[in-house]
């Protein structure tokens, strides 16, 4: 079962709705959300982004799934991951993520060298 399915439906399916103006109301006009009639959000952004940002889980099945949608499915989902970079870089495969772990190690050791300017060398000449 995936991260995404709910109530027998992928949570990452459907495509935006609208927002329409009405000006019924006394004191001024008032937004109105309407969702799309043929292809309804399952899952609102607010929901999609806290699970790929707090779940390991969510972003692989996030992968897998990504290409069996819809391709204006695709497009939200990809205009959502744009406005979200630091999401958006959570969403790696497996051996960028242990690439990018084994990179921070690397990094973190420090280096010494012998010569005029590292390690204990003196002037060269001397």
């Amino acid at each position: 079962m995936s991260y995404w399915t709910f109530n027998h439906e992928v949570g990452l399916k459907g495509v935006e709705g609208t927002l329409n103006v009405l000006d019924d109301c006394p004191g001024g006009s008032r937004w109105v959300y309407t969702p799309d009639p043929t292809n309804p959000l399952v899952l609102n952004d607010d929901v999609i982004l806290y699970a790929l940002r707090t779940s390991r889980r969510a972003r692989d099945d996030f992968r897998r799934l990504f290409p069996t949608l819809l391709p204006e499915e695709q497009e939200r989902l990809t205009k959502l991951l744009e406005e979200n970079p630091r999401i958006s870089s959570l969403v790696m495969d497996d051996q960028k993520f242990m690439d990018n772990i084994q990179k921070n190690e690397v990094r973190s050791i420090p280096v010494r060298t012998s010569g005029p300017r590292g390690g204990k060398g003196g002037r060269p000449g001397r």
